[in-house]
């Protein structure tokens, strides 16, 4: 059974990367691990730890983004629900919301499962198109 979940793990990263590398970079809530999918972007911006509580039953995600660059970053995010499993539970349904951080400021990212089986997210930002 560790093996199944270990292997399910490792198969949804792998996903999430193929997913998100052309989006620009996500951060999943399980490890804090950050996935670039572009550099530039990657080198402008900083994250604080993810931090998660429970709201009215539904999983409430935090994440803190500063923007170390010398320049205005116009960005979309999105979160990802995931069960303890690490199943989608939102499949892949959550709207990309613009936002803008202006250089050497920070913006905390706020999202709320639409599922009570949300256990973890992922959020992923992008440059605006």
């Amino acid at each position: 059974m560790r093996y199944a979940v270990a292997l399910l793990s490792a198969v949804l990263l792998v996903a999430g990367c193929a997913t998100n590398s052309s989006t620009g970079i996500s951060i999943d809530s399980s490890n804090q691990n950050v996935v670039l999918g572009n550099s530039t972007l990657g080198e402008a911006l900083e994250f604080g730890n993810a931090q998660t509580s429970i709201v009215n039953e539904r999983l409430l995600a935090q994440v803190k983004v500063t923007n170390t660059s010398s320049e205005v970053q116009n960005l979309q995010y999105r979160f990802n629900w995931y069960d303890a499993q690490g199943l989608e539970v939102d499949n892949g349904n959550s709207p990309w919301k613009p936002f803008i951080v202006y250089a050497g400021d920070s913006v905390t990212l706020q999202g709320v499962a639409l599922s009570s089986n949300a256990t973890n997210f992922r959020v992923s930002l992008r440059n605006v198109q």
